[in-house]
């Protein structure tokens, strides 16, 4: 009985894995209608890091991402790319912001004209 106690506490706890790995920062499911865009704004801790953004998603596509960097009411675009696959989506962008001044904004655009696209949006932050 003290062994079968001892299994279920044992699977009970959490393993050891450090909060780096394991937390985003943020992570959001976006619904994009047909031939529509969207923008969400993310508002970046006021302290220096390096952050990495992941878009993915599963539609037919094709998908449009873009990411801009917010100083006060300035945007300023880091990078967009355009993406022509079926299915299989994945957009990764390493954004520095080394003193802590700057926020967020992806875009996703879809441009297919049957249906909407729906996007993951993580951001997490990286050593």
């Amino acid at each position: 009985m003290k062994r079968l106690w001892l299994i279920v506490l044992l699977c009970a706890l959490p393993l050891s894995v450090s909060a780096e790995e394991t937390e985003y920062l943020y992570y959001r499911d976006v619904k994009v209608p047909a031939y529509q865009s969207m923008r969400e704004f993310f508002d970046l801790p006021d302290r220096p890091g390096n952050y990495e953004i992941t878009l993915i998603s599963d539609a037919i596509g094709p998908l449009t991402f873009g990411v801009f960097r917010v100083h006060e009411d300035e945007d300023t675009l880091v990078k967009r790319t355009r993406s022509f696959h079926l299915r299989d989506h994945e957009f990764h962008l390493r954004f520095p912001n080394q003193h802590g001044e700057f926020d967020l904004i992806v875009e996703i655009a879809n441009s297919n004209p049957a249906g909407s696209a729906e996007v993951s949006v993580i951001v997490v932050e990286v050593p």
